[in-house]
């Protein structure tokens, strides 16, 4: 058996090698296939991290869409409840000066009927009759300017006898 010796050591030697670059390539194998399958899950998370940015990005520009309707709606309902208010306000002065209108006509018919159920005193002219001592008095003073309301100019007029 000594011959065989050697011989199988060095069998089990190469067996060894072989064994030992199997498993080599093997984990080489291995290694590569996991720096492969790192890779891609790195490139899915990238990926996945991508499509989340954009996702909150598309979101993002939604709620800004929203928020600008939402300011414009209220901008424009508070315009129209001012314009109905102004529109009530408007309203409302028109109604109370119309009302006070109405008052003061009430009341001025009112007076103008208490004025004419007071049977407010008419001056009846008095005429004297003509050739009377009282028509020829009236007459003369009316012709004399010393009349009612006449005065006269005492430059032009002496005792109502005008020398001109």
């Amino acid at each position: 058996m000594g011959f065989w010796l050697p011989f199988t050591i060095g069998l089990s030697a190469a067996a060894t090698a072989y064994s030992g670059y199997a498993s080599a390539q093997a984990a080489k194998k291995a290694a590569a296939e996991s720096r492969r399958r790192t890779a891609q899950a790195r490139e899915a998370a990238q990926a996945e991290i991508k499509q989340m940015q954009a996702d909150a990005s598309q979101r993002q520009q939604q709620f800004n869409t929203q928020i600008a309707a939402s300011r414009e709606a209220t901008a424009a309902s508070a315009a129209a409840s001012d314009r109905a208010a102004a529109q009530a306000e408007s309203q409302m002065a028109q109604t109370r000066a119309s009302s006070a209108l109405s008052i003061h006509n009430q009341q001025l018919q009112a007076s103008v009927a208490r004025m004419q159920s007071a049977g407010a005193p008419i001056k009846k002219r008095k005429r004297a009759r003509s050739g009377t001592p009282e028509s020829e008095r009236t007459k003369l003073s009316i012709d004399s300017g010393l009349g009612i309301g006449g005065g006269g100019d005492t430059a032009s007029t002496s005792g109502g006898l005008n020398f001109g």
